[in-house]
């Protein structure tokens, strides 16, 4: 037996021993013997090195280097993560038509940061740092710019931290979700990269063009899902699960509060996602609103979903009338090709007064998604067309086809 300290040693020796015995007298006289001794000598250097270095991984329990990601800071785990999402989006909105370079602001761009540690078997705390980066966003563009919309700059999403008890439930501070974001947008279609509620996101800041050719509101401006209060600076409390139902509150600048409920399981093998959602706006937005919405989403054991979505908003405006918005979506998702599931779509939705009395905007689409599961990429393509009425004014309708990819790491 012998330490891993005094085997440089060994190797001086073992060296030496070689080099005695390897080199005849008369061949080290010459030019071409000594060029021989050197090269011997150096890969039986190289050989016993080697050696040495497997026997100290060995001794010490080294293991060969990783790619890791270290936090700075003893006894908190630090993971990053994030996805690219572009896509080509034409647009004809019956007079002017165009196509853009986008970034789909379905699942925008971003990265981020999560830190966790561990208090003790029952408290846990974490921080999230989470922006996006959109250039030429797909709720931004418009028919008659020059150049890319948007700022080639991060832009928040969430700035957070929480403490979470299994007994007690989570307690959150900082920017990211209120409490009701998130309620009208419950999907298990395997759609929601290019289609869900939120169908604003897909060509939100395309305008309606009206019949003299001019500009009119744009998609985004007459359509909304109703989903709550968005991310915000907050306050926010959530329960622990019971029986797949989990309350949450939350309370912002400007006396901002809003509630919800969710539910997250199974029922005879079907999967259920549903959410509902109360939030009063206070002087967090001009209108003072306040509002109610909720969403649903069924996954039937073959393949088939079902979701629906729906909300009321009561505007503190003299006359104007209370907005309303309904989505429905009907899906398929199977496994046709190895690499990945394979999801299509379809779907509808309605919103009145959600600019100016009398509004009637409706839009319905087909979507399909190809998941290729090793390289966390989704593939996918869709059409929806966008139709508003008004009393005032005559528009064409909007058609958009999008397709692009996600690439998530």
């Amino acid at each position: 037996m012998f330490r891993v300290g005094k085997y440089p040693l060994m190797l001086t020796a073992a060296t030496a021993v070689f080099v005695g015995g390897l080199v005849p007298p008369a061949a080290a006289q010459t030019l071409e013997g000594l060029k021989a001794q050197l090269r011997a000598l150096q890969e039986k250097v190289e050989q016993l090195e080697s050696q040495q270095k497997v026997l100290q991984d060995k001794t010490t329990g080294a293991t060969a280097a990783k790619p890791t990601v270290t936090s700075g800071k003893a006894g908190v785990k630090l993971s990053v993560s994030g996805q690219v999402n572009r896509g080509v989006l034409f647009v004809d909105s019956g007079d002017k038509d165009d196509v853009f370079h986008v970034d789909n602001d379905n699942s925008s761009t971003r990265i981020r940061f999560i830190g966790t540690g561990a208090f003790d078997e029952d408290i846990t705390v974490g921080t999230q740092i989470e922006v996006q980066m959109e250039s030429n966003s797909t709720a931004s563009i418009s028919l008659d710019q020059d150049s890319s919309a948007g700022g080639a700059s991060f832009t928040e999403r969430k700035l957070e931290l929480y403490a979470d008890s299994k007994r007690f439930g989570r307690l959150w501070v900082g920017q990211g979700d209120t409490a009701s974001n998130g309620s009208s947008e419950v999907d298990l279609s395997g759609t929601s990269v290019i289609a869900y509620s939120g169908i604003g996101d897909m060509a939100g800041g395309i305008e309606f063009v009206r019949s003299n050719g001019t500009l009119g509101p744009s998609i985004g401006t007459v359509f909304t899902n109703m989903d709550g209060l968005s991310r915000d600076d907050r306050v926010r409390y959530d329960t622990p699960s019971f029986s797949g139902f989990k309350a949450s509150a939350s309370a912002m600048e400007g006396g901002a509060v809003d509630a919800a409920i969710r539910f997250s399981g199974e029922i005879a093998e079907t999967k259920v996602v549903a959410a509902a959602a109360w939030a009063d706006a206070g002087s967090k937005d001009s209108s003072n609103f306040s509002q109610y919405n909720g969403s649903v989403s069924v996954l039937l054991p073959m393949g088939f979903s079902v979701t629906g979505a729906a909300g009321t908003r009561s505007l503190d405006t003299p006359n104007r009338d209370d907005p309303t918005f309904y989505y429905g979506k009907l899906a398929y998702t199977f496994h046709g090709l190895d690499f990945g599931a394979t999801s299509v779509a379809v779907d509808y939705t309605t919103v009145d007064d959600a600019d100016q009395n009398g509004d009637e905007f409706q839009a319905y689409g087909a979507f399909l998604v190809q998941n290729i599961d090793k390289i966390g990429t989704e593939i996918y393509l869709g059409a929806r067309n966008h139709e508003l009425d008004r009393d005032s004014e005559n528009f064409d309708d909007i058609f958009a086809f999008l397709a692009g990819a996600r690439v998530k790491f």
